[in-house]
């Protein structure tokens, strides 16, 4: 295991310069020769320290003489690593003790090893729960390890909700699926993974299933077959709301990774056109992709800029503009977002609001829009469809069709709270042309 803690190790330091959780574990797992078994510990070890980052370094900040950030990259790391360990990973406290202070020395940081040593013995038995903190906001961020910011952001939107959200964020989300209705049956796509060892159960959402795979999701014969596609529940309310038809003209704005265009294109039976954008043009292989491996013919895949005007697509029947946001709803999908700052969220609002006046011109009349984001936060979602509303007074908000179990409503906008309404937070505003 010396080996996999190195790994785990590096990769922390590495992704502290700036990189993203899961492409940081997928090149240090790809670097080393590990085992299977030291691959999941690597990622347990890593993910683990990433996840209780906050918590980690209030209790080895109350044992050191220096603030933790003066320490060499690698050492702090290995005092996260080696805490993380004897918390969280049952792994005996002289045991997390000894394995860091040898790791220190791997990394000839050997002098560091003796304040290892005193460091993580005092920190392992500190407990955050018995802690005397100024006020309500610093203890919750501590405690849950999310970011002030964000924390003072949810208290003051939804204060009686904040704590349980900031404790679903530790919950690991189940993968669930969208049954390709066009070649199977729920059932039928349960029976089908049962016989492959898949632990599955078709859900309330129709056409969702909730599953449990040994490996990859991707690595099934039904997967290769195209008979499902991994998508959250949340976002699959999210594209139902659309209610798409067969034989309409539909737009996708803000489509890549694909999983929505792939549910539109089932709701339309493979009929009509179905236009799928995204800014990102180095994404726009994985829907094509997707969507030949599921066998979608009606589905067309561009580069698109969602907030400027393009005439050609003027007079579609639906469309959805799945915006760019701060993603404070899939904190459990991406502990990255937990340390966010939220500068320069204004310039985010806008850009919002510009992208859905935008596609407001392209919803011919009796036409529907769908906007919705992957964030909690009000400022993202009702208020970017009120600001729009006040100038489109030939938009109204409708009820949405489909309403995720324990999901707030407020005329037309659903808000999918994660802990309440499932493991993500997913907004959803229903709007009709007149």
């Amino acid at each position: 295991m010396n080996n996999a803690r190195r790994t785990a190790v590096l990769a922390l330091v590495k992704q502290e310069q700036n990189g993203y959780s899961n492409l940081v574990l997928a090149a240090a797992l790809e670097r080393e020769a590990l085992s299977p078994k030291d691959k999941a510990f690597v990622s347990a070890l890593f993910y683990g320290v990433t996840e209780r980052l906050l918590t980690l370094d209030w209790a080895l900040g109350r044992c050191l003489a220096k603030p933790l950030q003066k320490l060499d990259a690698p050492v702090r790391a290995v005092l996260r690593c080696g805490l993380y360990e004897a918390k969280y990973m049952n792994t005996p406290v002289p045991a997390a003790v000894n394995e860091a202070v040898s790791l220190c020395r791997q990394l000839k940081k050997s002098s560091a090893s003796g304040l290892v040593n005193a460091v993580l013995r005092k920190a392992v038995g500190l407990d955050v729960s018995k802690a005397q903190f100024t006020g309500r906001a610093e203890e919750l961020s501590v405690r849950y390890s999310v970011g002030l910011p964000i924390v003072e952001l949810l208290l003051e939107q939804y204060p009686d909700r904040t704590e349980q959200m900031l404790a679903s964020f530790f919950e690991k989300p189940p993968v669930t699926l969208r049954c390709n209705t066009l070649r199977c049956t729920p059932q039928e796509l349960c029976a089908k993974l049962a016989e492959e060892g898949v632990k599955v159960r078709p859900l309330d959402v129709p056409g969702a299933v909730e599953a449990e795979f040994s490996g990859s999701p991707a690595a099934t014969q039904a997967f290769r077959e195209g008979l499902y596609h991994v998508q959250g529940l949340a976002s699959q309310t999210a594209a139902l709301c659309l209610e798409a038809q067969p034989g309409e003209t539909v737009l996708d704005l803000c489509a890549a990774p694909g999983g929505k265009t792939l549910l539109l294109a089932q709701q339309m039976g493979d009929k009509g056109r179905l236009l799928s954008f995204d800014a990102a043009e180095n994404r726009l292989p994985l829907i094509e992709t997707a969507a030949r491996r599921c066998g979608l013919s009606c589905v067309s895949v561009a580069k698109g800029d969602a907030s400027a005007y393009d005439p050609a697509l003027a007079g579609a029947d639906r469309v959805l503009c799945d915006v760019p946001c701060s993603g404070l709803g899939i904190i459990a999908k991406k502990p990255d977002i937990r340390y966010k700052s939220l500068e320069g969220c204004e310039e985010l609002h806008t850009l919002q609001l510009k992208i859905l006046t935008n596609a407001a011109r392209y919803v011919k009349k009796g036409g529907r829009l769908v906007y919705s984001t992957c964030t909690v936060d009000q400022r993202e979602n009702q208020q970017v469809v009120r600001a729009f509303l006040k100038n489109a007074p030939e938009f109204r908000l409708v009820p949405p069709p489909v309403v995720l179990e324990g999901a707030l409503t407020e005329d037309g906008m659903q808000t999918m709270l994660p802990g309440f309404a499932g493991p993500d937070g997913f907004f959803a505003a229903v709007l009709e042309r007149a």
